[in-house]
């Protein structure tokens, strides 16, 4: 009895206008050996609300009444989810599919660990692994995701599928909000690898269409990460990447990229960032 209590979980979504994905995410959660308890969506408010089928998990549905970005999705759904007595939280984008023993796999090793779960993640547009978990270099300002193997010591994991407990949302407080879109999940790790808590890996398959972040946000939330760790070589060392992006880019002869890269690092920089 009481493994069957441990090992009841919620799936926490942010959905933005695709009906098809979230039905997809649905049924493969559906199909899990070991299925979600309940499943809580943070709709940023889309056009039409998603309609959804019969599944054996209720599905509870909060509307918001902006797109506030993937960050306050998130942190909408996951405190939903927490307010119900949900001890252990996977947090999902909408267009992620699951291996059918994936659930089972990454709240195996969360009974354990007790940190940051996460997959192994493969993007569907190219049937090519992206990431086994992710490094931050604060000499080079590198945020990188390993492809071959697992790290030994991750640092971070993509976002787009992550299981941790209550206790680590509460303790970092959620995601940063500020970030909209992309960096958050680094940010977030970041920060609960600083309060003591693990990230690991488990070997299982998730699926994902990611789209990489355009040049404007890369450079201001990147910047923005780096200020949030309050490391002085960081912030130097990743201003200096994007100026260097920058450069590329009008060598390349794109412009506006390189506009777009530099308005990215003065926004980054005087953003706020508590």
């Amino acid at each position: 009895m009481m493994a069957e209590i441990e090992k009841k979980w919620a799936a926490c979504i942010v959905y933005y206008q695709d009906q098809e994905s979230l039905s997809n995410l649905l049924d493969s959660l559906q199909s899990q050996s070991l299925k979600p308890t309940a499943v809580f969506i943070a709709d940023n408010n889309s056009n039409q609300s998603p309609v959804l089928g019969n599944f054996s998990f209720p599905v509870t549905i909060t509307k918001l009444t902006e797109n506030k970005g993937f960050a306050a999705g998130a942190n909408i759904a996951l405190r939903n989810a927490i307010k119900d007595d949900f001890e252990y939280l996977m947090l999902l984008s909408q267009d992620v599919l699951l291996s059918s023993d994936s659930a089972e796999k990454l709240i195996n090793q969360q009974l354990i660990t007790k940190g940051i779960t996460f997959p192994t993640m493969m993007n569907r547009n190219t049937n090519k692994v992206f990431s086994k978990g992710g490094s931050v270099n604060k000499f080079w300002g590198s945020v990188t995701l390993s492809t071959n193997k697992p790290l030994y010591d991750p640092d971070w994991a993509d976002g787009s599928c992550l299981v941790f407990s209550k206790e680590v949302f509460e303790k970092v407080n959620g995601l940063f909000e500020k970030f909209f879109m992309y960096f958050e999940d680094v940010d977030f790790c970041l920060r609960a690898k600083k309060s003591g808590f693990s990230i690991n890996h488990v070997d299982t398959l998730v699926s994902q269409t990611p789209k990489g972040p355009n040049p404007l946000l890369r450079s201001k939330n990147s910047v923005m990460l780096a200020r949030r760790t309050g490391s002085i070589l960081f912030k130097s060392s990743v201003t200096k990447r994007n100026l260097l992006g920058a450069g590329l880019l009008l060598a390349r002869f794109k412009p506006r990229e390189a506009a777009n890269r530099l308005k990215g690092i003065i926004q980054g920089w005087v953003a706020e960032i508590e």
